[in-house]
């Protein structure tokens, strides 16, 4: 299998109209560079051009004056070009939008009261969108390809905060970049790109639930919901890759699947771990078998990681948690490939949405619905024994008052204000599955298919009070009784689940000679991001006897390769526009000469220009920032005094756009001796 990149599946938008005069040479090399990579030019509406990249199955057109739509909008009876039409604002346009249809997409235009451009990136979050500005260009994509690294702007590097929220909260992946000078846009939000910048949310899953009032409850809705969905999702795919994991999540997309006519366009795979807790072949075989399709199997190796595994997911602008099961990822993107398979379909996402938690704050959620009916013997009953939670604490926690508030650091959409405490649950979940959405292995070779997550089912089950989700207090119970005709009654009734942790748990183990010197002896460890000493306990052997739950190391393994990735191709990107400064028309410095060159003072009492000497280790790979740069006139002219003039330039980086006025050799002041 090749190994691709993962920008060679998406897009770059960029708005050319108001280029500085210094920048168009260095920005036609850039585009130059991109064209030479395989991409192409998909629209070039007066300036507003789209490139998509050379393995790229997004759609890009035209869809009004000087709007645009990446990827695919799925609306009703209106058209998107109608309802633009119909609009006064950018807001309008985006809540109209969001309103009347879903996809994967970034809807993106020119805005008449600002001439900015606006961007607009689906409450899905299935397509990624981070923008930035530099000399006059403003640029826009999913994932930024390499050749694009000269026009970031001059303040680019790591944000190590954020980093650190990463390690304590993954599901900020999805939410913030740890690239600073990168601004990302957030699923269901509109960015107008001016001077300066405004966002506007105009979806969000806390305040879809806030304005909500009704809602349906019955299970044919809901099966109608995600077989419409499925079908959609697929109708552009004419292989897929299906996973059938045994659970009830992935059984509900097969069965959607099947629904839309399409099995027979489907490889069905099971993946199976070694352990009885790992192998749902059982459970898989028996909802195929009720499906009437076929299933492949494939064993979960857990062997050890390596270097270039792990430095794979790395090389995405969020860190890939979504190929951090890295024999499953390969093996399912060599599997898509020899399929020739565009899509693969999974049933991510399905815990959250559909409600698997066994939640004791569901209570609070149906008091506050039903008042003193809630508290029915039954009804509490089943709950308890569900929650493990004894009935009478139950009925003494529905009269609990929890406010609701994003918690410090963690995703925005946790912002639960006003919500009852297990609908805010759902929410903190459902921005933990957003990570399903990232870079893999998998996700370069075909595009994720993932109905659970898209926007219709999201809305219709947010829609639903959590204690009706699981009513009878089942997990997913809405949902097993929408499909119980249409799969296994054991998989219906079943109380469990597979379990992976002993896999991971092994995976470590035999990871363990890696993995101790990367984390231990690593970029994080040199800045304190971890905690050296407790990552040593948690890399013993014995440790993980007694705790073999270990995404954690492996999470941190993760950030581990994407910090030094990042920190590798910062380093590329500041040497590229380092040398030979002059050369790029984007970089603007002051009269500063190279080495053998002559420089001339304008201020010096002597004119004329002068040798320049090389400083000792100057033709080493320098390292761009101030730089001191001083002229002695002592012994020159009438005045045998001694005067030093200095000054201070940042001759590595330059000045993009624009020259600093403290730059100019011209305003050396004295120093004294």
């Amino acid at each position: 299998m090749t190994p691709l990149s993962p920008h060679a599946h998406g897009y770059v938008l960029v708005d050319r109209r108001t280029t500085s005069e210094d920048g168009p040479d260095a920005v036609d090399a850039c585009f130059l560079a991109l064209r030479d990579g395989g991409w192409r030019r998909a629209l070039d509406i007066d300036g507003l051009q789209v490139w998509l990249g050379p393995r790229s199955r997004l759609k890009a057109v035209q869809v009004h004056r000087r709007h645009v739509l990446i990827g695919d909008w799925r609306g009703g009876a209106r058209s998107l070009a109608s309802l633009i039409g119909e609009s006064r604002s950018a807001i309008e346009i985006a809540r109209r939008a969001v309103d009347n249809g879903w996809g994967r997409y970034v809807l993106a235009w020119i805005d008449d009261a600002t001439d900015a451009l606006a961007l607009l990136r689906d409450p899905s979050g299935a397509l990624d969108c981070v923008w930035w500005r530099t000399g006059g260009v403003t640029v826009a994509t999913a994932e930024p390809p390499p050749e694009l690294d000269p026009l970031w702007p001059d303040h680019v590097g790591i944000d190590w905060t954020t980093l650190a929220d990463y390690l304590e909260n993954v599901a900020v992946i999805a939410d913030r970049l740890a690239v600073r000078g990168l601004s990302p846009v957030r699923p269901g939000e509109l960015v107008v790109t001016g001077a300066p910048s405004v966002a506007h949310e105009i979806w969000s899953p806390a305040a879809f639930c806030r304005r909500q009032r009704d809602w349906d409850d019955d299970p044919a809705a809901l099966e109608a919901v995600v077989d419409q969905t499925t079908a959609a999702l697929v109708s552009g795919h004419r292989h897929i890759v299906a996973e059938l994991s045994g659970g009830l999540d992935s059984s509900v997309v097969a069965a959607g699947l099947v629904a839309a006519g399409r099995a027979k366009d489907a490889v069905f795979i099971n993946y199976y771990g070694n352990r009885s807790e790992g192998d749902e072949r059982l459970w898989a075989a028996e909802t195929a078998e009720t499906l009437g399709v076929s299933l492949e199997y494939a064993a979960k190796a857990a062997a050890a990681v390596t270097i270039r595994q792990l430095m794979g997911p790395g090389q995405s602008l969020r860190p890939g948690l979504n190929g951090l099961d890295m024999a499953y990822d390969a093996d399912m993107a060599r599997r898509a490939e020899a399929a020739g398979a565009t899509g693969i379909l999974s049933g991510q996402g399905g815990d959250a949405v559909f409600h698997y938690a066994a939640d004791p704050d569901i209570i609070v959620d149906r008091f506050r619905r039903l008042g003193p009916r809630a508290l029915s013997p039954a009804w509490l009953t089943r709950m308890a024994h569900w929650t493990g939670t004894p009935a009478w604490a139950l009925a003494c926690r529905a009269f609990r008052v929890t406010p609701q508030s994003r918690p410090e650091g963690g995703h925005h959409w946790s912002d639960a204000e006003g919500l009852p405490p297990a609908k805010a649950g759902q929410l903190r979940a459902l921005a933990n599955v957003q990570l399903f959405w990232g870079d893999a292995l998998r996700a370069r070779q075909a595009e994720l298919l993932q109905p659970l997550l898209a926007q219709p089912v999201v809305e219709h089950c947010l829609r639903i009070p959590v204690d009706v989700l699981t009513r009878g207090a089942r997990d997913r119970a809405l949902a097993r009784q929408a499909f119980a005709h249409r799969l296994p009654a054991r998989l219906i009734e079943r109380r469990g689940k597979g379990d992976l942790t002993q896999h991971y748990g092994r995976v470590v183990h035999a990871s363990l000679p890696l993995l101790r010197p990367f984390l231990l002896e690593g970029e994080l460890a040199s800045r304190r991001l971890i905690d050296t000493v407790e990552m040593a306990r948690a890399l013993d052997e014995n440790a993980l006897i007694r705790h073999p739950a270990s995404n954690r190391r492996l999470i941190a393994a993760a950030l581990e390769a994407w910090t030094r990735t990042w920190l590798a191709r910062l380093e590329r990107r500041r040497r590229q526009v380092a040398i030979q400064p002059r050369d790029n028309a984007l970089v603007e410095l002051p009269d500063v000469a190279r080495t053998g060159e002559g420089v001339a003072f304008p201020e010096s009492r002597q004119q004329g220009r002068f040798p320049v000497e090389t400083i000792q280790g100057a033709e080493e790979a320098p390292q761009p920032g101030p730089v001191q740069i001083a002229f002695d006139e002592k012994g020159r002219g009438p005045d045998p005094g001694r005067s030093v003039k200095r000054a201070s330039v940042d001759i590595g980086l330059g000045r993009k756009g624009q020259r600093p006025a403290d730059a100019s050799l011209t305003r050396l002041g004295p120093a004294g001796d």
